[in-house]
């Protein structure tokens, strides 16, 4: 052994070997997109918009009620191969053309999200929420949506947010498209106790000890 460490270290230095660090300030600091808050907040502006509600009482701004719901149509978007099993679920196979999926999009998603009590859930929303609270572009609050509903945990953009929000449309065709699928498949004022039911009768495998991890 210590002659192969001799031999390893002689190449090193008949070959000029040299170590070489970039000063701290000029090096560059690489982020995986799944722990970015920027990418997440980018993605979620865009899903509240195009499938958030202006016709209710909290704001004239697009707003996104339910926290389950909330969850669960990000959680199509970031496993769009769940999306075209929605679409089978709900008899709409004729729309599966329209996710236009990628092979890699069939086997892979943008990250793990952790099973929860009643379906998927990541575990760093309320650190995404907070960032995006702190940058004026989402308020959260419980309040009644309708006249006669119950209160429900709403998610909506801001006036910075909701120009934000526009301006990502132009640049993200296929988030777009496969939004307007899910507002295809599930109303406006679909509830969190429906989306619950929809994961409890075809996707047990979604909640917290219910089923094999498919991630």
């Amino acid at each position: 052994m210590e002659e192969n460490n001799k031999s390893f270290f002689n190449i090193l230095i008949n070959n000029n070997v040299s170590m070489e660090m970039t000063p701290l300030d000029q090096q560059i600091n690489y982020v995986k997109p799944d722990d970015d808050f920027d990418f997440h907040a980018y993605r979620i502006l865009l899903l509240i918009n195009i499938c958030g509600s202006v016709k209710t009482l909290v704001s004239k701004n697009p707003v996104l009620f339910g926290r389950r719901k909330f969850a669960f149509f990000d959680f199509l978007i970031r496993y769009p191969f769940y999306l075209e099993k929605v679409l089978r679920v709900k008899k709409k196979s004729h729309l599966i053309k329209d996710l236009e999926l990628k092979e890699y999009e069939k086997l892979e998603a943008f990250s793990p999200m952790i099973h929860y009590l009643r379906g998927p859930w990541d575990n760093r929303y309320d650190d995404i929420f907070n960032y995006m609270i702190s940058k004026d572009l989402i308020e959260l609050e419980f309040e009644k949506v309708t006249k006669s509903g119950k209160k429900q945990f709403c998610i909506t953009l801001t006036d910075i947010g909701l120009k934000i929000a526009r301006n990502i449309i132009g640049n993200e065709p296929l988030w777009v498209k496969r939004m307007q699928l899910i507002n295809n498949v599930f109303t406006m004022n679909t509830t969190n106790e429906a989306i619950d039911k929809l994961i409890f009768n075809n996707f047990p495998e979604l909640i917290l000890g219910g089923g094999k991890d498919v991630y």
